[in-house]
């Protein structure tokens, strides 16, 4: 959803809202079927209230973290390729890269500390509840595996792009 990171913060927040509202909704006809469409689209929109202000926050002060160069189109595709672009100013680019190296390096401990426990109990709940949770499961596990693999490779990328930032910013000063 490379769109969104276009759009203000406060919008982005009221989109993620109204999706997760509608997320909410949808799933409540499996989760809870004898609840009525009235209190349904009410819960549904608290839901998608609370999470879309939370969210909105938390985005904010990333963001705030990360500066204008995270919202442009060409950060990301450079951080997916590993090059740092011939025209970046290299504090900006130092800045970003190191919030983001911020962001990925508890992700090393913190995804199988968090995804592999939850994936676990979502498997007892499918077992010997609904089988409903055997989603919640393979979500859980899939989350761990991307992130498992993805993070080792951001933080060489980042890694590898700071060199690159320190060693233009050095050659610019000795000239």
């Amino acid at each position: 959803m490379g769109w969104m990171k276009q759009l203000p913060t406060w919008m982005t927040g009221v989109v993620m809202a109204v999706m997760f509202a509608v997320m909410w909704f949808a799933l409540g006809f499996i989760t809870t079927p004898e609840l009525h469409l009235g209190p349904r689209a009410l819960i549904s929109a608290f839901t998608g209230a609370l999470f879309g202000t939370g969210m909105g926050f938390w985005l904010g002060r990333q963001r705030r973290g990360f500066g204008q160069l995270a919202r442009r189109p060409e950060f990301g595709k450079a951080v997916r390729r590993g090059a740092v672009p011939a025209d970046a100013d290299p504090a900006e680019w130092r800045r970003a890269l190191q919030h983001l190296q911020k962001q990925y390096r508890p992700l090393r401990w913190l995804a199988p500390a968090l995804y592999l426990p939850m994936t676990a109990l979502s498997i007892w709940l499918a077992v010997t509840g609904e089988p409903m949770f055997w989603v919640g499961a393979g979500f859980m596990f899939t989350i761990f595996v991307i992130t498992t693999v993805s993070t080792p490779r951001v933080l060489r990328k980042t890694t590898t792009m700071l060199a690159e930032v320190d060693r233009r910013d050095t050659a610019h000063l000795t000239r």
